[in-house]
C-alpha cells in the first residue's frame, strides 16, 4: 500500500518522485520519514501553544511585549492576528504563577466567538477539560465559552477574565481595584488584551493604572478597516517606523511591519496576510486585483489609511511632523528665530467661553511654513478636542484661564520670548475680533491699546481653503523627497493638539465641534495675504512695512 503524506505549507512533504525512490532504496527511512512528518503535524493540531508553527508576524509581537509597555498590532484580512495574540496570553498564563489577565470585546458574543475560542485553541491539551480545584477553575463550552466569563489555570493558578466595552461603558469602576499581571513574571508579563477597541481613551487609560503596579504589559489587536481612526491616530501620530518589507500587491512598496509610539511607549505591529500560510492569501491577492491602494494597504499589509472623508488626504505625520533632529529623510525643524530666514507670524481664534486657541509660525524665502508653537498647547494643558462616544467633546486645554486682553499679551509676549521670535505680522479670527465687548471695543481696537496690531483673518470660502491647506502638505510619496518634491508646510511635534485636529477632523465635522478649533487658525493662517499665504518678507522691506507692534 502507497505511502501518503499529509499536505501542509510549513512542513513539506517530499515529491512523489522522492516518495518512489525511498521507497525502492530505503523502505524504513521512508516509514519513519512518514511518521515524523504526520506527528509533527499532529502535534501542533491536538497543542498549538507548545508545538504550533509560529508565524513570522508573531515573533515581532512577541519582542514589542517584551520591550514596550503596550503592543498595537495591526493585521491585515486572515493575517493570524488574534490566533498570535491568543498565544502570547496562553504563554503569558502558562509561564508565570499567580498572575491576574482582562481581556475585552467588542460584546458577548465576539467574547465567546472569537476571544476565548482562540484562547481555548492554545490551552495546552491536558487541560482541556473541566476542571475544579483549590488551585485552579476550567470550564468550557463551545456555545458558551468558559463558565461566568473566566478561567484560572491550575499549575499557575492564574486568573483569566473576559469582559465587554458595553460593560465598562455602562460601570466604569469594574476594574477598581485590581492589579492586572503577574509580581514575579517568569515570561511575558501580560496584563490585558484588547480586541478591535474602537472607543475613546477612558478604558485605556484606566486599564495603564491597573497595570502600572505590577509593570504588565496591554496587547491591543486591530483590524484597521475603519482607517486612522482617533484610537489609532494616537499611537501612529509621531511613531518611528523601524522596520519594512516590500509589499508584492503594491510594486513591492516599502510597508511598515514594526514602529515605535513614544508618546505611548509602544510597539506598533504590522500583520500581513503573506505571512500566514494558512490564511488563503493566494484568494486574498486575487480579490484585491485592481482595488485602489488604500484598500490594499488595509486588506493585505494591515496599514491604516485616512478614510474618504479626510479634509487633508496629503498630512503624514511621518514627513510633515519635525523635531530639532533630522527624520528618515533628513528633515528637521529649523530655528525660526533667526530674522534673516524667517518672518514670523501668530494667527488667533477667540473663543468666547473658552481658550483663545492661538499658532506661531515661520515662513523663508522659498515659502516653506514651519509652525513652531501651539497654545494651549498640549503638553501643559492636555488635549483640546477627547474623542467620545457619538462624538468628540472639549478636552481640558479649553477650559478657561481667565485670561482678559490685557493678560493675553503678556502671555504672548513671554511665548515669543521663550522661542526667540519677533512677530511681524498677527492675524486675528475677522468674526471674534469684530464683536464688540464690555466696553463697546472690539477685539481689534483692545489689542491695539495694548501695543499689539492684528489684522482679520480671510474667513470666507472655507472649502477653498481647506483645499489650499492640503496643497501646503502635497508632495509625491512615490519619489524622494528633494528640493523640487516636498510639502511647503510642517508642524514642530510640541503642537500636539493642532495635530489632532489635522487628522481627525473630516467632511462629517460640525461647526461648532472641538476639532475645528484649530483647524481654523491654520486654515486662517494659510488663507492670509488674499489667499496666498503667509509671505517672507526681508528686514528692509519690513523695516517700511510694518510697525514695531506686529502690525501695518
Amino acid at each position: 500500500m502507497p505511502i501518503t503524506f499529509t499536505e501542509h505549507p510549513i512542513v513539506r512533504p517530499p515529491t512523489d518522485e522522492e516518495i518512489v525512490l525511498l521507497g525502492e532504496q530505503d523502505p524504513q527511512l521512508l516509514a519513519a520519514l512518514h511518521e515524523a512528518h504526520e506527528g509533527r503535524i499532529k502535534a501542533a493540531e491536538e497543542d498549538p501553544m507548545r508545538y504550533g508553527f509560529d508565524l513570522e508576524g508573531w515573533g515581532r509581537i512577541r519582542h514589542g511585549l517584551q520591550s514596550n509597555n503596550e503592543v498595537l498590532a495591526l493585521g491585515g484580512n486572515r493575517s493570524g492576528k488574534t490566533t498570535g495574540c491568543a498565544k502570547m496570553l496562553m504563554e503569558a498564563v502558562t509561564e508565570s504563577m499567580d498572575g491576574h489577565i482582562v481581556c475585552f470585546s467588542q460584546n458577548a458574543d465576539t467574547s465567546i466567538k472569537v476571544q476565548q475560542s482562540a484562547i481555548w485553541e492554545m490551552m495546552p491539551k491536558e487541560f482541556k477539560r473541566k476542571t475544579k480545584s483549590v488551585d485552579g477553575y476550567i470550564n468550557y463550552s463551545m456555545q458558551n465559552g468558559f463558565t461566568a466569563s473566566s478561567f484560572i489555570f491550575p499549575d499557575t493558578r492564574t486568573r483569566v477574565d473576559f469582559k465587554t466595552y458595553t460593560q465598562y461603558s455602562n460601570n466604569q469602576t469594574i476594574l477598581e481595584g485590581f492589579e492586572f499581571g503577574f509580581k514575579k513574571p517568569e515570561g511575558l508579563n501580560i496584563g490585558a488584551w484588547l480586541d478591535e477597541y474602537l472607543g475613546d481613551a477612558a478604558l485605556v487609560n484606566t486599564l495603564r493604572f491597573r497595570l502600572a503596579t505590577r509593570d504588565s504589559k496591554m496587547l491591543i489587536g486591530f483590524t484597521p478597516i475603519d482607517g486612522y481612526t482617533p484610537f489609532i491616530s494616537e499611537y501612529l501620530k509621531n511613531a518611528e517606523t523601524l522596520k519594512t518589507k516590500p509589499a508584492a500587491l503594491l510594486n513591492n512598496k516599502a510597508v511598515p511591519i514594526e514602529q515605535y509610539s513614544p508618546s505611548r511607549d509602544a510597539s506598533v505591529i504590522y500583520l500581513h496576510s503573506d505571512e500566514n500560510p494558512f490564511g488563503g492569501y493566494e484568494r486574498i491577492a486575487k480579490d484585491l486585483i485592481g482595488r485602489p491602494d488604500s484598500e490594499i494597504l488595509v486588506r493585505a499589509y494591515g496599514v491604516p489609511v485616512k478614510s474618504a472623508n479626510a479634509l487633508l488626504p496629503y498630512f503624514n505625520t511621518e514627513v510633515n511632523v519635525l523635531t530639532a533632529e533630522p527624520n528618515k529623510y533628513g528633515m528637521q525643524f529649523p530655528d525660526i528665530s533667526d530674522k534673516s530666514r524667517f518672518s514670523c507670524y501668530q494667527v488667533v481664534d477667540p473663543a468666547g467661553a473658552r481658550n483663545y486657541t492661538c499658532i506661531w509660525a515661520g515662513v523663508n524665502e522659498h515659502g516653506e511654513v514651519y509652525i513652531r508653537k501651539e497654545w494651549p498647547d498640549r503638553d501643559t494643558f492636555g488635549e483640546w478636542a477627547i474623542f467620545g462616544d457619538p462624538k468628540w467633546r472639549y478636552g481640558p486645554a479649553s477650559k478657561k484661564v481667565g485670561l482678559n486682553v490685557e493678560g493675553y499679551c503678556e502671555l504672548f509676549k513671554e511665548i515669543e520670548d521663550d522661542i526667540g521670535i519677533e512677530v511681524t505680522e498677527r492675524i486675528g479670527d475677522s468674526r471674534f475680533f469684530a464683536k464688540e465687548n464690555e466696553n463697546n471695543d472690539d477685539l481689534f481696537t483692545s489689542f491695539y491699546d495694548f501695543g499689539l496690531s492684528f489684522i482679520p483673518s480671510n474667513g470666507a470660502m472655507e472649502d477653498q481653503g481647506i483645499t489650499a491647506l492640503d496643497d501646503w502638505f502635497n508632495y509625491n510619496p512615490n519619489v524622494s523627497i528633494d528640493a523640487s518634491n516636498r510639502p511647503l508646510c510642517y508642524i514642530h511635534k510640541d503642537c500636539g493638539n493642532l495635530i489632532d485636529s489635522l487628522i481627525n477632523y473630516n467632511k462629517q465635522g460640525k461647526p461648532d465641534e472641538p476639532l475645528k478649533d484649530f483647524f481654523d487658525v491654520i486654515r486662517y493662517l494659510r488663507m492670509s495675504n488674499g489667499g496666498e499665504g503667509p509671505d517672507f518678507m526681508s528686514s528692509a522691506s519690513m523695516q517700511t512695512t510694518r510697525t514695531n507692534q506686529g502690525g501695518y
